[in-house]
């Protein structure tokens, strides 16, 4: 119909580096990745058993495909030969949960406590402060298991 608006809500994702350091290094990972790369991300949460079933090549690997060329090179020389500052499975535990809830994903367990920047006395705003309880949001649920 001629002079009809057609509405078109658009789902870009900002192109926004997601960032993290590690001692001196700080790395970068890609602003958002396929299901096929957040599944395999998901089965690396029990690193132990990760690295039995397929090696540490395995978690390298998944590293590879969410951290930029320049970052996931060098998280690989921390991972697999750095002996002063390695990155070892309790930093990989860490980081590993942190980027899948940057990548939208609910963390599996309660995230720890942060420090909220403010000294004894001070308030501030919470960032969940307006959200609706989680069962009053409608959820969709994408079961990216295999």
């Amino acid at each position: 119909m001629p002079g009809q608006i057609v509405a078109i809500r658009d789902f870009t994702i900002a192109d926004a580096v997601i960032r993290f350091q590690v001692n001196d290094d700080v790395f970068e990972a890609l602003p958002d990745i396929p299901l096929t790369i957040m599944q395999d991300m998901t089965k690396m949460m029990n690193v132990r058993d990760a690295v039995t079933e397929r090696g540490v090549e395995a978690i390298l690997e998944i590293t590879d495909l969410f951290l930029t060329d320049l970052s996931a090179a060098r998280f690989r020389h921390r991972v697999l030969e750095d002996r002063v500052h390695p990155i070892g499975v309790k930093t990989f535990m860490a980081i590993l949960p942190w980027l899948l809830e940057q990548y939208g994903m609910r963390p599996t367990q309660p995230s720890s406590n942060s420090s909220t920047g403010l000294s004894d006395g001070e308030t501030g705003t919470s960032s969940m402060d307006g959200v609706l309880p989680e069962e009053s949001i409608p959820s969709l649920s994408l079961d990216i298991a295999p």
